[in-house]
């Protein structure tokens, strides 16, 4: 029988963004994009503990204040290296598998996660992901790893981009990893569209979609995707 492990989702989130600065906590009518991603990842099957994992710089403050506030367990580590981070955060909580969830993805499809939670559970693969390579339009992306692969990894060898994105290293050696890559079709034909928010454009659009659904945070993605598809790119 495999063994159960104690799965966690976190949330990474920072008011650093390049493109568009503390867009984490702008307001999706009601709800910050933050608590929008939360409350989507709420959805989860099995009752899951949810980390929001941020940094320690003080320009994370605001998100940490709002975490207290909203009552959402948070971890805070270094700012650059999210690979350390993850790591920190794990021990912190006692995980031994995480999803990771990014806080941009305000569509963040809670099916497709109990799906690959599931799989997850029922096998012994290192990861289960649908980034490797991506099979699905932009802001569906979603990871299941264990945690003992990061565990291994001497941190001094990895590049900049790899301890920012922690997956990298992982794809880039997946012969040496069990990952299975989730596959849905219709998100397979629908790659080219986007559904992050990386600018006041797409928050703008995000803003109206969830509006038109009477502000439910709940909406099902693939519904959001028939109707809008066209306009997502």
């Amino acid at each position: 029988m495999k063994e159960k492990k104690r799965i966690g989702i976190i949330i990474y989130a920072r008011t650093s963004s390049k493109r568009l600065r503390n867009k984490v906590l702008n307001k999706i009518n009601k709800k910050t994009l933050l608590e929008t991603v939360y409350l989507r990842a709420k959805k989860n099957l099995l009752n899951l503990p949810i980390v929001v994992n941020t940094s320690t710089h003080r320009s994370d403050n605001r998100i940490v204040s709002y975490c207290k506030k909203k009552k959402i367990k948070f971890y805070r580590g270094n700012l650059k290296n999210v690979f350390d981070r993850t790591i920190r955060c794990c021990k912190k909580y006692k995980f031994d598998a995480f999803v990771r969830v990014n806080a941009d993805r305000p569509f963040f499809d809670f099916n497709l996660m109990n799906k690959m939670i599931k799989i997850y559970s029922k096998n012994n693969y290192d990861i289960v992901t649908n980034q490797s390579p991506r099979l699905c339009p932009k802001g569906l992306g979603c990871e299941i790893s264990n945690v003992k692969i990061f565990y291994n990894i001497n941190q001094n060898k990895l590049r900049k981009s790899e301890k920012e994105h922690i997956f990298n290293f992982f794809y880039k050696n997946k012969k040496k990893y069990k990952v299975f890559n989730f596959v849905d079709k219709i998100y397979r034909s629908k790659t080219k569209l986007n559904l992050s928010i990386d600018t006041k454009k797409h928050l703008i659009r995000t803003k109206k979609i969830y509006n038109y659904y009477n502000n439910n945070v709940y909406v099902l993605t693939k519904k959001i995707l028939y109707k809008f598809g066209n306009s997502l790119k």
